[in-house]
């Protein structure tokens, strides 16, 4: 199985699209924001042609305005995966979302249950005294989870500890625990290839996509995107392209040069972002 993977604007769709029609492959994407319907412009999503052409997975799976986590994404991933080896099929796998990516070498979620009575507590927690409380309140739990939590991280602390309360274990252990789980997506042989150009190149990249998708009707389509319901969304309506139109659009905007600038300011920071996360957390080529 193939995956091509790379920083945004590193030519991956092109790739994939190559590969595909060279060896008579299936697509599963591996991009959190392309599973959404609608998301089509912002998210650089193949062209209709293209996905007519080549029969693509994980691709128009969810509304704007429904949640969609790594956990669904492994499922649908793996009946994709097993659909098209049973038709004697190749696949390959294309995107640059760091975790779902990484789904396909280590697993990423596990069983764990977090009761609504310990989501309460931290709740309680988090809106009475703070974030820094809630990590003080780990550090009660498991006096080492520094160790292996970042503690400045609201997010990964709030994580830790519901699932040190959870589990009655401490972080390391549950660590632990983790690092043996299996693949969710099997032990299958994967040939990986990470696409990357120099920092000129993708910023240029970078500029020339971004003033298209705006050309294209960018803002005509986050319009459409809040009607459809992505504010209820966070994860949707964060994506960078959208997270800049939306406020570009509440804040009653009419300088579409500026709103090019912000995204692309942001769409470069996250491509430092991919190469940091594609080098700790995926193997070597």
């Amino acid at each position: 199985m193939k995956i091509i993977t790379g920083a945004t604007c590193a030519g991956k769709t092109r790739a994939a699209l190559e590969y595909a029609r060279e060896r008579g492959a299936e697509i599963i994407s591996c991009d959190s924001v392309q599973v959404y319907r609608g998301m089509d412009i912002g998210s650089a999503k193949a062209s209709k042609a293209e996905l007519a052409e080549i029969p693509h997975h994980l691709v128009d799976v969810a509304e704007p305005s429904e949640k969609f986590d790594v956990s669904q994404y492994v499922a649908a991933a793996k009946t994709a995966l097993d659909g098209i080896l049973s038709r004697g099929r190749e696949a390959v796998v294309t995107g640059g979302s760091g975790f779902y990516l990484k789904a396909w070498f280590a697993a990423v979620t596990d069983n764990l249950q977090i009761p609504d009575s310990v989501k309460n507590a931290a709740d309680a927690i988090e809106q009475g005294e703070g974030a820094d409380a809630l990590a003080r309140e780990l550090l009660k739990l498991d006096p080492r989870a520094a160790e292996c939590v970042d503690i400045k991280n609201p997010r990964r602390v709030r994580n830790a500890f519901e699932r040190c309360m959870a589990s009655g274990k401490s972080a390391r252990e549950l660590l632990d625990d983790f690092k043996k789980l299996p693949c969710p997506l099997g032990d299958i042989k994967r040939n990986l290839v990470i696409l990357d150009a120099d920092n000129d190149e993708i910023l240029s990249r970078i500029k020339l996509r971004t003033a298209q998708m705006i050309r294209d009707g960018l803002v005509d389509e986050t319009r459409a995107l809040i009607g459809r319901g992505i504010l209820k969304n966070p994860s949707a309506s964060a994506a960078i392209g959208y997270r800049e139109t939306i406020e570009w659009i509440s804040n009653g905007e009419k300088d579409t040069s500026a709103l090019r600038e912000k995204i692309v300011a942001a769409t470069f920071a996250l491509v430092k972002k991919q190469r940091k996360y594609f080098r700790n957390n995926l193997p070597k080529e």
